[in-house]
Formats: structure tokens, C-alpha cells, sequence
């Protein structure tokens, strides 16, 4: 009778340890299902900013969430700054500068040639890191941000104070912050979300790619309303020129009885 008691309490013990993995595995599944359609989002509004004429120089280390998006960067560490792999202000035109002859009548150096750079229609300068950056390397981000106008992102703390130090905005910021700045628009502070900066990984790549999304989706509409406008201004212009009339000439001859002196005659 023990043995059959003993018996039904193992089967009944192996039976719950048998319900509790099937439980296991479908709560595993489960999570990693909603962890691939998140990361689905994530890749959709990559997709969309693949699809644009976008370059992001990204300064410091690519999470690996945002892997697809690499095919938009430009991935550079910070001792590799230089002014031919940063969106540097260039000339829109082909220059060039010959120095001064010597005394025989040669040059004392070869011509200098200063040739236009082609952007992307829409650039972005990210940065998550703050080692490994020198003077020069801070003089091209200036140039970058301020001389050219390209919008950039600081992500975390170290990051912001050294974007911030640049462009003599403040340091002292916490290490779940973020700082996004462009020319004439000002400062977007905190840009990201606390949480997914200091959480990463997926939240973070959610986040960014979320914002990032929207930004480039209202500069290109602002570009549309811009062309539109300037579009209709010239259209209007040119439905003015074509429907306007010159006055006719009046008929400057002048009677004979308007012209004509008055005779007095005596009677």
C-alpha cells in the first residue's frame, strides 16, 4: 500500500515537473517571439532611414541592434577624425591656388587644388563616446556642427559634456543623458529617453530609431512645403508677367480747332 502511495506521488511529482517545463519553454518562446517582432519594429524605421539620401557619422561603438543602419554610416573613432571623413563646410566650387614664383620664375610649391565635396541631403554626427578625441579632432566637430550646420547627437554623459564643451553649452550632465543640436534650430535636451540610454540594447535601439525616424520625416516635409511654396511664388510670378497688359497710346494729335490760333479780326 506504501509502495502505491509513493508510487502516485512520484507520478505526480514528475507529472508537475513535466507541466512546469512545458510552461518554460512557452514563456521562453513567448518572450523571444516579442523580442523578435520588437526588433521588426526597430528594423522598419531603419528601412526607412536606408531609404533616404542619409549619412550619420557615427563617432564611438554601434550597438548591434542597429546593425542594419550601418549601411548609412560612416563609422569613425575619434583619433581617426579628420576633415576628409567628417562633413567639413567645403567650397561649392573647383579652386585653384598657386603659391608665388621664386626668383628663377618657378613655383615654390605645387598648385593646391580645392575641389567641392558631394553631402548626403540629409547628414547626422553621433556620438556615445568622449575618449580618444584631441584638438584638431574637436576644431573639424566645430566646423562640422557649427561652420556646415550638421545636427548631432550626443548619447550618454560623457558625450554631452564633450559636445556640450565644444559648443560652449555646459558640461556636469548625468551618464542617461542626451543632447541633439542643429544650426538655427537649437538645442532638443534630453533627446532621448533616461531610461533607454542607461538601459541599451533594444529599449535603446527602439528609442533612437523612433526619434530619429521622426526628425527625418519632418525635415524632409519642411523641404516639401519649402519647394512647394517657392514653386507656386514662381508660378505666380510668371501667370502675372503673362496676363499683364500694357496701356494702350493715346492719340496725341491734337484737333485743328485745338490747335489752331483764334484770328481777331477787326470789324
Amino acid at each position: 500500500m506504501e509502495r502505491n502511495k509513493a508510487s502516485v506521488i512520484v507520478i505526480f511529482l514528475l507529472a508537475g515537473f513535466f507541466f512546469i517545463g512545458i510552461a518554460m519553454v512557452f514563456n521562453t518562446s513567448a518572450r523571444r517571439s516579442a523580442v523578435l517582432g520588437r526588433q521588426e519594429e526597430v528594423d522598419k524605421k531603419i528601412e526607412f532611414l536606408n531609404s533616404i539620401d542619409l549619412t550619420i557619422y557615427w563617432i564611438g561603438e554601434v550597438p548591434a541592434e542597429l546593425e542594419k543602419l550601418k549601411d548609412s554610416m560612416v563609422i569613425i573613432k575619434p583619433e581617426d577624425i579628420s576633415k576628409e571623413n567628417m562633413p567639413v563646410k567645403s567650397s561649392t566650387f573647383h579652386i585653384t591656388i598657386t603659391d608665388p614664383d621664386d626668383e628663377s620664375g618657378r613655383p615654390t610649391l605645387p598648385p593646391t587644388e580645392i575641389l567641392p565635396r558631394d553631402y548626403s541631403e540629409y547628414m547626422l554626427i553621433v556620438v556615445n563616446t568622449a575618449d580618444g578625441f584631441s584638438e584638431i579632432s574637436d576644431d573639424i566637430l566645430h566646423n562640422c556642427i557649427v561652420d556646415n550646420g550638421v545636427p548631432v547627437l550626443s548619447i550618454g554623459g560623457s558625450a554631452s559634456d564633450h559636445i556640450g564643451t565644444i559648443l560652449i553649452h555646459g558640461a556636469g550632465y548625468s551618464s542617461d543623458y542626451s543632447m541633439f543640436y542643429k544650426l538655427r534650430e537649437g538645442y532638443n535636451e534630453p533627446f532621448l529617453d533616461k531610461k533607454s540610454v542607461s538601459s541599451g540594447g533594444l529599449e535603446f535601439a527602439e528609442e533612437l530609431t523612433a526619434k530619429l525616424s521622426n526628425y527625418f520625416k519632418d525635415a524632409a516635409q519642411k523641404k516639401f512645403i519649402q519647394a512647394s511654396e517657392i514653386r507656386s511664388s514662381a508660378s505666380s510670378s510668371a501667370d502675372e508677367a503673362a496676363t499683364a497688359t500694357t496701356t494702350e497710346p493715346q492719340n496725341t494729335e491734337n484737333s485743328s480747332s485745338e490747335t489752331r490760333p483764334r484770328m481777331l479780326v477787326k470789324p
